[in-house]
């Protein structure tokens, strides 16, 4: 019998966006934590309506990395950081009340569509090494380190957590259906992969027809639990996300990687909980013999 997938959320930036909080780069989202709680939480809770198993905390940015690029010092930057991480685990907890899981949000240092934006191993080991301390502190159940498209990066961020228990989920950006951002093929990322105690190999922010594509090389080099959260948009690699595929053929392409019976799946940039609503429905069609047991 097939197991059900668990259902994670979907976007929270671009679902901001859409509800009026200008996100702009280098932070992203991360101030929304601090200046906006309240709609933060209330769109976890939108999520968790329309049927998430798991939320994701709005902590993408919440590093003191990003405040250092966006202009703090030393000190206000790690104070920022650290108060921007600390409410948005609050936010999805507020939300959540025991209901679902929590995974807490890490990404790559510097712009995760610039895998060469890698500010180098120094940099990282003390960024990541903080922000995973303030994470597990701050209660998630889950750390999900997501976009990731630097080999480099990814090594340092997955040794760094291999001495928390939690369940570690990495997911990765791809460049075409081999290879990460960086050009790295797939088969090389496995090969690290498998040096670390990570719980859930994920696919992230590609389009759905590139998802789809990379399936068959993850079977191939990886055998343990899988899932994936394409973003919507009509192309890869933008951060507006107003152009999104139609619902006909967001459905269309969310059975297809049904059949593949991942662990995990949601959805990306420029979905909303309707989107979530329907990757439900399809969910439950796709497996009602399972539910009925």
């Amino acid at each position: 019998m097939k197991k059900i997938p668990l259902l994670l959320d979907g976007a929270m930036g671009t679902e901001l966006n859409n509800r009026g909080f200008k996100t702009e780069l280098p932070l992203w989202t991360a101030d929304a934590n601090i200046t906006h709680p309240d709609l933060v939480q209330s769109i976890h809770s939108e999520y968790i309506y329309a049927g998430a198993d798991i939320i994701t905390t709005n902590t993408f940015r919440s590093t003191s990395w990003t405040y250092k690029r966006a202009g703090y010092n030393n000190v206000k930057s790690k104070m920022m950081a650290k108060n921007s991480l600390y409410s948005g685990v609050k936010c999805a907890q507020n939300a959540s009340k025991g209901m679902v899981k929590i995974a807490g949000s890490i990404t790559t240092l510097d712009d995760c569509y610039v895998p060469e934006s890698f500010p180098g191993r120094k940099i990282a080991l003390d960024v990541y090494g903080q922000t995973l301390d303030w994470l597990i502190d701050a209660g998630v159940d889950i750390i999900l380190f997501e976009t990731m498209g630097n080999l480099e990066e990814i090594d340092i961020a997955l040794s760094l957590s291999s001495e928390y228990k939690k369940p570690i989920w990495l997911s990765v950006i791809m460049n075409d259906s081999k290879k990460i951002l960086d050009g790295t093929y797939l088969k090389n990322i496995f090969s690290l992969v498998n040096q670390y105690s990570v719980q859930t190999f994920l696919l992230n922010c590609n389009e759905i027809s590139k998802t789809i594509l990379a399936l068959k090389n993850i079977h191939h080099f990886w055998d343990g639990m899988w899932g994936v959260y394409p973003n919507l948009g009509a192309k890869d690699y933008s951060n507006d996300y107003f152009d999104i595929i139609s619902n006909n053929k967001f459905i269309l392409g969310i059975k297809n990687i049904l059949k593949h019976d991942p662990y995990v799946i949601g959805c990306c940039c420029g979905s909303t909980p309707m989107h979530i609503k329907i990757l439900k429905k399809q969910i439950i069609k796709e497996y009602e013999n399972a539910f009925e047991n």
